[in-house]
């Protein structure tokens, strides 16, 4: 059994760079440990690497992978405004360009909740064409090996836990946009979305999440949802992996963790040890 000592993994960069999008933003990036399989790590809302959970995933990780972690676009150090993984799919895309470029042969995207949507999006939209009008700008051209999210939602705008709700609060209003900035370091810029009422929405808005897990094959995707999640409940995992399984050419698999609560702050040492032999066994 992992004792308490032996979860208390701190990690520290061995390099760090400013990664430019091709929209222009500047990502920092970290880069962590060696190895011929990199794993991008993508933070969750709020999160990146000021956050003490972020970082003992850092070290955990380190252990069995090169590790390339991100401060998504107005998170931490990085530039621009956070837009709820509209966007950020080009950030991810700047840094499995970058694993490659430090000579990984495979690489791996792993998204925590917001980084969920970022980690999946990129990957459906490497592998199609097709854009909706809100992302007929977004140019994604670093396709990963494979893709886990971990608590990750099923639907843009859900209103369906309290948490949420809050959180749909704070990023509407001016007051809860200027208590984000202050507080959490998150600045959230102009609305890149459309109206949550607008007609025909769905051909609309950016690729939702179910979306993009039914067009991310052939690309293994790895689901994985806590039976405790308080911000994402009615199943979401459920839902995406249903999603995903309707592609014929699917290869997606499924974990319900019970007792497990939200993202990264629920991610334990073992789940990541699972996880990363899921890596090695599913792309080589």
């Amino acid at each position: 059994m992992t004792t308490q000592a032996e979860t208390k993994v701190w990690s520290y960069p061995k390099s760090s760079t400013y990664l430019r999008t091709h929209d222009g933003e500047q990502i920092y990036a970290t880069e962590r440990g060696t190895g011929r399989i990199a794993v991008v790590v993508v933070h969750g809302f709020t999160g990146g690497h000021r956050h003490g959970s972020h970082a003992k995933l850092l070290g955990w990780f380190e252990k069995f992978f090169r590790v390339i972690a991100i401060d998504q676009r107005g998170h931490g150090n990085s530039s621009g405004f956070c837009t709820l993984s509209h966007h950020e799919v080009m950030d991810v895309d700047a840094a499995v360009k970058w694993a490659r470029e430090l000579g990984a042969e495979k690489v791996v995207t792993i998204g925590f909740s917001l980084g969920a949507s970022s980690v999946l999006r990129h990957a459906a939209l490497c592998n199609t064409t097709t854009r909706t009008k809100f992302d007929e700008g977004i140019v994604v051209e670093h396709k990963p090996d494979a893709v886990i999210i971990i608590g990750g939602v099923a639907q843009w705008w859900y209103r369906g836990s309290r948490k949420m709700r809050f959180l749909h609060a704070l990023v509407k209003f001016r007051l809860g946009q200027i208590f984000l900035r202050r507080y959490a370091k998150v600045t959230i810029g102009p609305n890149t979305w459309p109206a949550e009422d607008a007609e025909n929405r769905h051909l609309l808005q950016p690729l939702d999440p179910c979306d993009s897990a039914s067009v991310i094959a052939p690309t293994a995707l790895l689901i994985i949802a806590g039976s405790e999640d308080d911000y994402f409940l009615d199943n979401h995992g459920h839902r995406l992996f249903e999603a995903a399984t309707k592609n014929k050419n699917h290869n997606a698999e499924f974990w319900f963790e019970e007792g497990m609560g939200h993202a990264e702050a629920a991610t334990t040492q073992g789940l990541v040890e699972r996880m990363s032999t899921w890596v090695v066994r599913t792309i080589n």
